[in-house]
């Protein structure tokens, strides 16, 4: 049986996984749940690498975990990121996976889409990811990064992680909508961003008043109205913006996609590009304000481009340095530590069979710290790269995943962070404010950040 989404004929008896509930018959798996209701939910937010090691020595690669408030299969190793993410025999959703934790506040996004479906979404972001686009988001960025970390000498207090927040908010802006955004409404949004991040990790998961997942939900409405009010306009409007790539896109009947549609994908990855870029950047300033070798190394090679304005050309090719530090940043803390999926048939995996239905994470934060795989594997090391560790199996490096779900915005994100990265390098020596930062106490839930915000000196460079 067969029945059409927006002209596309989507297989009935495929799409009938999302009514059942999950499957939690995995008595012949090994492993353990915890406490009852938690689990260890609790150890796992507060070091998820601890809890994932302890389980894969005792248990073996494969293994249940009652972790985040639900059961699953663990499989740690690159050889089950890669049977997931290529999913040959198309036995795992993504949608699934992710429903009870993120479904209502991504809903419509392309993280919430499989199969045919997916493919069909990602028709819309193709003109705004192509090479002649990311060149000009790159102008696009420039003024802004120059401008605002320009002005960071003059904060007497300064912490890293909210500046450069609202820095790539603003970018955000200007090369997802077209706007240029200050003060208030910059303010507006990203606390919209927060409210709906807060909400992401309630305990408590009713849109009710007075509850935390109210808020959330808030946010996310609030961040609704605001993305599609801005399509209409957009529609048969020529610009250099991702909104208006996406409003004006087709289908291959010739009809453009709805204004919710447009939003909902506008919606995800903006937030997915911000608090994941903000992240990854955050960490690296701690990692470079701990290493002033490799500071001066990155430096080095920056100044010997003899430019200040770094083109995407140049950022995609001659920057080795500034290209590994980038990797080795991701791979001790990827933007998304665990991957999750749900089987919507009867799939083995490491020798165990799993029933339809039953929910299943990889993690790219465990298996890009895996001792047998990698060199001193919690220190920061961007030379491993030029080693060609990560090239030991195709899948050890996978922090934007990979197979047909793999991040569209993988290109964008890398420019992103090496225009920024450049920019406060060549501006500052960063170091640490206070004695002790490293090691600190990280955050790994939504996003990896110091606890403390990352307090910064910065010497102004001539």
């Amino acid at each position: 049986v067969f029945t059409s989404y927006n002209g596309v004929l989507m297989d009935f008896a495929l799409q009938d996984y999302v009514r059942h509930r999950d499957n939690k018959h995995l008595s012949h798996i090994p492993g353990s749940y915890g406490l009852p209701l938690i689990g260890k939910t609790f150890q796992f937010v507060v070091n998820p690498y601890r809890v994932l090691d302890e389980n894969y020595r005792r248990y073996g690669p494969v293994h249940k975990a009652s972790l985040t408030f639900q059961k699953f299969v663990v499989a740690l190793g690159p050889e089950y990121i890669q049977q997931l993410m290529l999913d040959s025999e198309r036995a795992f959703s993504a949608r699934m996976g992710y429903e009870t934790p993120l479904g209502d506040f991504f809903a419509g996004g392309l993280l919430m889409r499989d199969f045919d479906e997916h493919k069909f979404h990602r028709r819309i972001m193709q003109t705004a990811f192509k090479i002649d686009a990311m060149r000009t988001y790159t102008d696009q960025m420039h003024p802004i990064i120059d401008q605002q970390v320009t002005s960071w000498e003059r904060e007497s207090d300064f912490h890293f992680y909210p500046h450069i927040k609202t820095l790539l908010l603003d970018v955000g802006a200007k090369v997802f909508l077209g706007l240029d955004m200050r003060g208030q409404e910059t303010q507006s949004l990203n606390q919209s961003f927060l409210d709906m991040n807060e909400g992401v990790l309630a305990l408590i998961r009713k849109d009710w008043p007075g509850l935390l997942y109210r808020k959330g939900m808030n946010g996310r409405r609030e961040l609704e109205a605001f993305f599609m009010g801005l399509v209409p306009a957009r529609r048969g409007a020529t610009g250099k913006d991702m909104a208006t790539f996406f409003a004006n896109e087709k289908t291959e009947e010739g009809e453009y996609f709805t204004d919710k549609v447009v939003g909902e994908h506008l919606i995800f990855l903006l937030l997915a590009a911000h608090d994941t870029t903000t992240s990854a950047l955050t960490m690296a300033t701690y990692y470079l304000a701990n290493d002033q070798e490799w500071q001066d190394r990155l430096r080095e090679e920056l100044r010997g481009l003899h430019s200040t304005e770094l083109s995407y050309d140049v950022l995609g090719k001659n920057v080795p340095d500034l290209d590994h530090c980038f990797k080795e940043v991701l791979r001790l803390n990827p933007p998304v530590p665990m991957l999750m999926r749900r089987t919507v048939k009867e799939i083995e995996v490491g020798g165990y069979a799993l029933a339809p239905h039953t929910m299943i994470q990889i993690s790219p934060l465990y298996t890009q710290r895996m001792e047998q795989w990698w060199s001193n594997p919690h220190s920061f090391d961007p030379d491993r790269f030029a080693r060609e560790e990560h090239k030991q199996h195709s899948f050890l490096w996978a922090p934007f995943g990979g197979g047909a779900h793999k991040c569209i915005g993988l290109h964008f994100a890398d420019m992103l962070f090496k225009c920024t990265l450049s920019k406060i390098l060549l501006n500052y020596r960063i170091r640490f404010a206070k004695q002790d930062q490293y090691p600190g106490r990280i955050q790994h839930f939504p996003f990896a950040k110091p606890m403390d915000n990352l307090p910064l000196t910065l010497e102004r460079l001539t």
